[in-house]
């Protein structure tokens, strides 16, 4: 009996964002996260969300400021290798949908 085909889990990439990035260090709670993110996308004038965190006393700028540092120290960068496809697989691979070009019509 044959075993099945190990399957690996497909990686993906996903955004990080600096206020969830807080609240999952329990720095800020749910409510303060959600209530600075509804303050960022709601201002005609956006800032960023440290700011605005700070703005509203949640936590101090010096706090911020350490996290931020953190924040970019500690994200993981993925490298990924370019795939080298041979000739007849590139041709076999569009990288453009094919979209109709209507006949140009000349103007007097």
């Amino acid at each position: 009996m044959a075993s099945p085909a190990l399957r690996l889990p497909t990686a993906t990439l996903e955004p990080v964002r600096f206020g969830e990035f807080l609240r999952d260090r329990n720095l800020i709670s749910d409510e303060q996260w959600l209530c600075a993110l509804a303050d960022h996308w709601s201002s005609p004038k956006r800032r960023l969300i440290g700011q605005t965190i700070i703005d509203h006393g949640f936590l101090p700028v010096e706090i911020v400021e350490a996290q931020a540092r953190a924040f970019h120290d500690e994200l993981e960068v993925v490298e990924i290798d370019e795939v080298v496809l041979t000739r007849s697989e590139r041709d076999q691979k569009p990288t453009m949908p094919m979209i109709p070009v209507p006949s140009v019509v000349a103007l007097a």
